[in-house]
């Protein structure tokens, strides 16, 4: 953790002269909204590193934490973002979902955008605009609180849509616990506010080096998460 007041709260997870690894905070945006009132993550690693070239490679919703890339040069910026294009990016994520989780599962859907409204929904396959959107998961762990039950699972994200988690598992009938947006049984928010979604694990080939890279983080502050650290070890 780095001591600079503007960057206390930002874990760098790796960093050289073409690109850097952060860990996203929960409940920060990834970059500037119109309001242009909070903090966001694009802002504060550009002020930390001084670079005019920076770019954000991957986003998180704002209510969602983990694994950001940022490129620092234009080079490296247009090697990454063909990789994403490409899906070449191997993320991994751990979601707490409402619900008791099959052992493993894999999903494919075809989901459409709604730019205006900006949520995403399922549609059929031949319908204007829809995408495929793939995604596997394994459960790690369940138990239950104040006789709900919540399920956490390892999900892996092999195409990267809109909301594509968020609105599948809702669709599966496995809402991410806090996501007001998609699980229609939550009136409002609870505790802090934040989703169950956190992006620990991301691999990428080096946009200079070509040499493969594997990062992992976990979500060990996170109050929801928390609660299954007696069933299991993170």
């Amino acid at each position: 953790m780095l001591k600079d007041d503007i960057f206390k709260d930002i874990q760098v997870i790796f960093e050289d002269s073409n690109i850097i690894v952060v860990n996203k905070p929960f409940g920060m945006l990834s970059c500037q909204d119109k309001k242009g009132i909070d903090k966001d993550l694009y802002s504060t690693v550009k002020e930390k590193t001084n670079s005019k070239d920076l770019a954000i490679i991957n986003r998180l919703d704002r209510g969602v934490g983990g694994i950001v890339v940022f490129s620092k040069n234009n080079t490296s910026t247009t090697v990454l973002t063909e990789y994403m294009k490409n899906h070449s990016f191997k993320k991994g994520y751990l979601a707490v979902v409402c619900g008791k989780a099959k052992d493993e599962d894999i999903i494919v859907d075809f989901i459409m955008k709604n730019q205006r409204q900006n949520i995403s929904k399922i549609v059929n396959k031949n319908s204007s605009g829809a995408k495929e959107a793939r995604l596997s998961y394994k459960k790690v762990a369940q138990i239950d609180i104040d006789s709900n039950v919540y399920s956490l699972v390892d999900i892996n994200l092999e195409t990267g849509r809109h909301h594509q988690i968020r609105v599948q598992m809702a669709n599966a009938n496995l809402p991410l616990y806090n996501d007001t947006k998609y699980n229609k049984n939550i009136k409002r928010k609870i505790g802090n506010g934040n989703i169950g979604l956190f992006c620990y694990k991301m691999g990428l080939k080096h946009p200079i080096t070509n040499e493969y890279l594997e990062f992992i983080v976990l979500p060990k502050n996170e109050e929801i998460f928390k609660n299954f650290y007696k069933v299991i070890d993170l």
